[in-house]
């Protein structure tokens, strides 16, 4: 018989996937046409986000990139040598040289400000800070940010270059007992790793600020949504025990008890006084839906009125008094002057007591639920709310998901902590991209999780480990293997639908590829090039996988 699987010709790592061929046979077609056109050519610069002193960035960050990575071959070496290393120690001395000559080359000769003025000028808030320069469009320091910049880097310079040094010959030298130097080598990791994440994942990098957003956001929404679809996972596989309903169901009682306790506290007493032919004065501070109630008439045979803020109930009354457009006032009832006319008296719960007795009660109306749907269906309470939560979030579109988390769910956040939570439109995307796909992520996790065979957890549990160290050793790197292609498939998805947070406004390529087109009037240019752009991405994605897949499958013994 004829082996029927597909022989490979040429050394593994030459190996293509058929589309790629077919890309790579086209290449040389896209590389004339973004030469020869200027309209793609332009089209291409601005959508990956190419600008001013790109080159002069893209060189120190090469040499940045190239000497944080020399510094972590010493780190990987001491913890575990590749069989065909002969020599890992001296390779380790050589890289731990290597990464000084660098650093200290880049530190002590080259002038880095182009490179920090975009990047720390990125993370200043414009508005407020008196080093961001907010004549420019793109981030760039003040001559007084420059300055400041220059000083934190002339101080931070040698300690950084003296402390790795030391470090790094202490943990080679090995004098020192194996626990000292493992946390030799975490603090090195810390510092050298960190480094390295902040450049690629965090920096601001002018040659490609469009694609890095786009990267990065389908990076950490990936990483974000597997291991909230892995918590879901393990929330489904949860087995309830003879005691879990009744704890969970006192739980529930008591935060319904909470809840009634603050819903019962006294309520403010107000009143609308005047009449209804202009204006009402409201204090700010009163809730939103009573403002919404007084706009849209729905009190006691009202009719709909504008509403003029107030500082507080002095302005309130004054404004009633003496301004002529205003007709009405919405005041505490202890305030009401001597024979005003009342139009409408009510009472609420103050947000103070309201917002407490409705979180209370919702979640622990939420919890009983939850333990009378495990107690029927013999489930775990949080087996039937990772099943909810998966069945509620594949029910709703993605750009829906963006939409709701983006503008509503922030704008309440952002109202309920005075506005100190304030998330960028960048982390909305990336938070709702994330609760949208671990609802997808969760099922691929549990199906990999009941491939294993049901006798190597029995063997764990024959040998003493633990449930958790039987997660961790045993199902978790198998069921990993098994499920790494559905996985590339949702990686994939994931950077398309990353496109959809310029909904946000978000400057990735989609929105950077509309501004384009907006501004230009180009009809074919910008779209063809970002479709392009995407093709690209998704099959290098698609590559990488295809090689992860083939390094973790087991060959078959012949």
């Amino acid at each position: 018989m004829t082996d029927p699987s597909p022989r490979r010709i040429g050394p593994e790592w030459l190996q293509l996937r058929a589309s790629n061929l077919v890309l790579l046979a086209s290449a040389p077609f896209f590389i004339y046409l973004f030469a020869t056109s200027t309209n793609y050519s332009r089209s291409l610069a601005f959508i990956v986000g190419v600008e001013e002193g790109a080159a002069e960035v893209f060189q120190i960050f090469l040499v940045l990139l190239l000497g944080l990575l020399s510094g972590l071959i010493p780190i990987f070496l001491a913890r575990k040598s590749p069989s065909w290393l002969a020599y890992p120690h001296q390779v380790s001395w050589l890289g731990l040289v290597l990464h000084l000559l660098l650093m200290s080359w880049l530190l002590t000769r080259w002038d880095l400000a182009p490179f920090w003025d975009s990047v720390i000028g990125d993370l200043l808030d414009a508005r407020s800070n008196p080093f961001r320069d907010p004549k420019v469009n793109y981030p760039a320091l003040t001559p007084e940010g420059q300055a400041w910049m220059q000083g934190w880097l002339e101080t931070l310079r040698w300690p950084y270059l003296l402390g790795t040094t030391l470090l790094g010959a202490v943990g080679l030298s090995k004098k020192l007992p194996e626990t000292i130097n493992r946390w030799i080598w975490r603090l090195l990791l810390i510092l050298q790793g960190g480094s390295l994440l902040f450049l690629i994942l965090v920096a601001r990098l002018s040659f490609a600020t469009g694609l890095l957003l786009t990267l990065r956001a389908a990076i950490f929404a990936y990483v974000a949504s597997a291991i909230l679809g892995l918590v879901l996972a393990g929330m489904l596989s949860l087995q309830p025990n003879p005691n879990i309903y009744r704890r969970y169901g006192v739980i529930a009682g008591l935060l319904l008890g909470i809840g009634l306790i603050f819903s019962q506290m006294p309520q403010e007493q107000y009143v609308l006084i005047g009449t209804t032919e202009g204006r009402a004065a409201f204090i700010k501070d009163t809730p939103q839906r009573l403002a919404d109630t007084l706009r849209y008439g729905e009190f006691d045979n009202g009719v709909e009125m504008q509403i003029r803020a107030a500082r507080d109930v002095e302005q309130a009354l004054k404004l009633y008094a003496e301004d002529k457009r205003i007709s009405a006032a919405f005041i505490p009832e202890s305030a009401l002057p001597a024979e005003a006319p009342i139009l409408w008296r009510t009472e609420f719960l103050a947000d103070e007591y309201r917002t407490p007795a409705m979180v209370f009660g919702v979640f622990g109306f939420l919890l009983g639920l939850l333990t009378f749907g495990g107690w029927q269906h013999r489930m775990h309470p949080l087996a039937v709310f990772a099943e909810f939560y998966i069945d509620i979030l594949r029910g709703i579109p993605m750009l829906v998901i963006i939409l709701y988390v983006g503008l509503p769910l922030s704008g309440a956040v952002k109202q309920a902590t005075d506005g100190f939570i304030d998330l960028p439109n960048m982390i909305r995307g990336v938070f709702a991209i994330c609760l949208g796909y671990s609802a997808y992520m969760a099922e691929i996790f549990r199906a990999g999780i009941e491939a294993v065979p049901k006798g190597q957890v029995e063997a764990a549990r024959t040998l003493g480990l633990d449930r958790w160290q039987t997660a961790r050793l045993v199902i978790l790197p198998q069921a990993l293997r098994i499920v790494i292609p559905p996985l590339g498939n949702e990686f994939i998805a994931m950077l398309k639908d990353t496109a959809l947070l310029s909904i946000l406004s978000v400057r990735d390529a989609t929105q950077r590829m509309r501004e384009f087109q907006a501004s230009s009037f180009l009809p074919f240019a910008p779209f063809n090039t970002a479709a392009i752009l995407y093709v690209v991405l998704t099959l290098a994605a698609a590559s990488l996988l295809k090689w992860l897949e083939r390094r973790t499958t087991p060959i078959p013994k012949k």
